[in-house]
């Protein structure tokens, strides 16, 4: 069985869970919308009600998620994104738990929508970019906002050992994973002279000559370290709001062992060595020469995913990121030889 078979997921929300379980923490959890492919389908309809249309508030699901906040006796609540739960809600959530709600912000500057994250005053903001960090201590009330980068799960982002199909499937040049956004696609079109992949979805406006090279699936779990590893280089095209923070694929492309080309971040440095354990660009041109300079030198290029791997999976996964947010938060994890009661997390 593939390791992440047993965490319920390639998301956020998984791989927290199966972090806080490792580290002897009970964790409860909530989904605002259900899990299956109906749901999904239908999600960006539901993120429209719990935000236009107060699709949460004072409803059947806030008065479950109060419920199970009383019932469970959390010593946390975490919230994630915390951009579509309104500041009501998050208001009676701490009144039943009794305990602090903490946010854990995974997106950018432009993910906030009506700037719920702001307004619903959590005890403790936790954000991955820090440009966030830094606006939200300057101009809010708020002082407990601290940066805590994105991570990777060493049970699922890991080398895949490849076979025939994988190599059939997988094998080229250059790839990259995620939606073909237009700005995405504009730094793509420049490597379309290479033996190129694209994997995930290509939204039904988006018109170009890259199409040809889109899969049109995206890839999870088995098959997300299997793209990784059989492509010689991998593309990490930052986001353009993501000014001081870096996205979750820098740390899984870095864990599963894959040859990552990232856009420059000031904040890289933070977490890699550039030229040692990450490769960088900072323009089209940069992109274009180091894709040919790395396709021809293989130990080069297999030196640096080799270390880059090693350092994610010893500093970047979400067991560390947890360990920092319970040592800021001053809540102390389980201590299991000395038999001590486990924290609870909802």
């Amino acid at each position: 069985m593939w390791p992440l078979e047993t965490i319920g997921g390639d998301n956020m929300e998984a791989h927290i869970v199966a972090a806080m379980e490792e580290l002897g923490v009970v964790v409860h959890t909530f989904p605002m919308y259900g899990t299956s492919r109906t749901a999904n389908r239908v999600r960006k309809y539901l993120e429209l009600a719990m935000t236009d249309m107060h699709w949460i508030s004072s409803t059947p699901v806030e008065r479950s998620l109060i419920k199970t906040a009383k019932a469970f006796c959390p010593d946390l609540v975490m919230v994630l994104l915390g951009n579509y739960t309104p500041p009501s809600t998050i208001q009676k959530v701490r009144n039943a738990a009794q305990a602090p709600v903490v946010c854990w912000c995974q997106d950018h500057m432009g993910s906030m929508g009506r700037q719920y994250i702001i307004g619903s005053h959590f005890d403790y903001l936790f954000a991955k970019d820090q440009v966030m960090v830094d606006r939200f201590r300057r101009y809010t009330t708020m002082r407990e906002v601290h940066y805590l980068a994105e991570a990777c799960n060493p049970l699922v982002h890991t080398p895949a050992s490849l076979n025939e199909d994988d190599m059939r499937r997988f094998n080229c040049e250059v790839t990259t994973a995620g939606s073909l956004y237009y700005f995405r696609a504009e730094i793509l079109a420049a490597l379309s002279t290479f033996d190129l992949k694209i994997w995930g979805a290509v939204p039904k406006y988006h018109v170009d000559t890259l199409r040809q090279f889109c899969t049109g699936e995206p890839v999870f779990m088995r098959d997300k370290a299997a793209c990784f590893n059989a492509a010689k280089i991998v593309i990490n095209t930052l986001f353009p709001l993501e000014m001081k923070g870096l996205n979750a694929r820098a740390f899984e492309i870095a864990g599963c062992g894959g040859f990552q080309l990232i856009s420059e971040s000031d904040v890289l440095a933070q977490h890699f060595i550039p030229g040692k354990e990450i490769e960088t660009y900072g323009n089209i041109d940069e992109l274009q020469h180091k894709v040919r300079y790395y396709l021809a030198h293989d130990s080069e290029r297999r030196a640096i995913s080799d270390a880059g791997r090693r350092r994610a999976h010893a500093e970047h996964t979400y067991i560390h990121r947890l360990k920092e947010m319970f040592d800021i938060i001053g809540l102390k994890l389980p201590a299991s030889e000395a038999g001590a009661d486990s924290v609870n997390v909802q």
